[in-house]
């Protein structure tokens, strides 16, 4: 009898939990509905969002967990949620049937993708994983437009952030043209940086590959630059991650 109630309180207890925490595993990717009262605040796109709004848009969100190198979507897909960036990093790519990448930006906490999507038709126009283990939540395009309809001091910010890509990608193809290979890796140093306490910049945690990627050249090649940097005194490596010492020369 003592046994039956046991396996009887464990089958509640697993019900419950399954109830509480409805979602699936498999993929990388962990889903669930849960408890966001904090969720949107700090980000971006709904900075001037009032609180209650920000709580009627977490509670038809869906937050998922996904693994480090976890692909979130592919060119072609034919999705229309918007994605925002809870906490780890995301990259935009493109790659070809060769296996050739070139990285168009990388996105932190605070950030979103996917405002295309629910603004337009249309399949998605890049590819997206994860650069760390990442916690993302998903509005569906739905749930997006009917509360951009409620407040739409959003679709500024949206005209802003949409305003704000297109003077990035003038740059990057600004400097894809015009800097050689060297200037290319010293700007994305730079721009994929945080300047810590002592003044000196600290670059986002990424791989030879990762910097090639973005710079669209070869790992070989930045890796010797990297490494005459390194000789030179103007960075060094902690934790993964590349200190600029100093400021890096203008030619190499």
């Amino acid at each position: 009898m003592a046994g039956r109630l046991l396996e009887f309180r464990a089958r509640l207890a697993l019900r419950r939990w399954l109830i509480n925490n409805a979602g699936t595993v498999g993929s990388g990717v962990f889903q669930k509905k849960m408890n966001k009262d904090c969720i949107f605040k700090g980000i971006e796109l709904f900075a001037n969002l009032p609180e209650e709004g920000r709580q009627v848009l977490a509670k038809h969100a869906t937050t998922r967990m996904f693994k480090k190198n976890t692909i979130v979507m592919s060119a072609g897909d034919q999705t229309d949620s918007l994605y925002v960036v809870v906490s780890g990093r995301v990259k935009i790519y493109l790659d070809d049937a060769r296996g050739r990448e070139i990285t168009l930006r990388t996105i932190g906490p605070g950030g979103s993708f996917g405002e295309l999507a629910v603004l337009s038709e249309g399949p998605r126009a890049a590819n997206v994983s994860t650069l760390a283990e990442s916690r993302l939540s998903v509005i569906s395009k739905d749930d997006f437009m009917r509360c951009l309809h409620d407040n739409p001091t959003i679709a500024f910010m949206i005209i802003r952030l949409l305003v704000e890509r297109v003077r990035d990608m003038t740059e990057d193809v600004s400097t894809l043209a015009l800097l050689d290979v060297y200037g290319r890796v010293a700007k994305a140093l730079t721009r994929n940086s945080t300047e810590r306490d002592d003044g000196k910049l600290l670059t986002n945690p990424m791989t030879h590959q990762d910097i090639a990627n973005i710079v669209g050249s070869s790992r070989e090649m930045v890796t010797r630059i990297l490494k005459d940097l390194k000789t030179g005194g103007y960075i060094s490596v902690k934790n993964k991650q590349l200190v600029l010492e100093k400021p890096l020369p203008s030619g190499w």
